[in-house]
């Protein structure tokens, strides 16, 4: 014979399992990320994102920079992490930077 108690424990799982479905579907259908969600959408720490973002991940590409907050392109980082990424746009923000470095040094001089 079933408690009544372990009813209303039933029915209280069954709430908790629809909202982690639904915090998963939002998770995986969000397109723009900040650096937790990152985090747990790639299974890696905080820190290896900053890493990540300072030293693999492009600006406009990857990650932009929006109003002091830092926010990730979901779409880029899937391309990224099976290694499609369009390299048209990688170079062309790469010669970007070499350029805006380049003004910045004639600037100087």
């Amino acid at each position: 014979m079933i408690e009544m108690e372990n009813i209303n424990l039933i029915k209280t799982m069954a709430q908790d399992i629809e909202l982690i479905k639904k915090a998963l579907t939002n998770q995986s259908t969000k397109r723009w990320l900040n650096v937790r969600e990152l985090a747990t959408y790639l299974g890696y720490s905080k820190d290896h994102i900053y890493k990540l973002k300072e030293d693999t991940f492009l600006e406009n590409i990857h990650f932009y920079k929006k109003t002091g907050k830092i926010i990730f392109d979901r779409v880029a980082i899937d391309s990224w992490v099976v290694g499609k990424e369009n390299t048209d746009d990688i170079n062309q923000s790469r010669r970007q930077i070499v350029d805006n470095v380049l003004l910045s040094i004639q600037k100087v001089s």
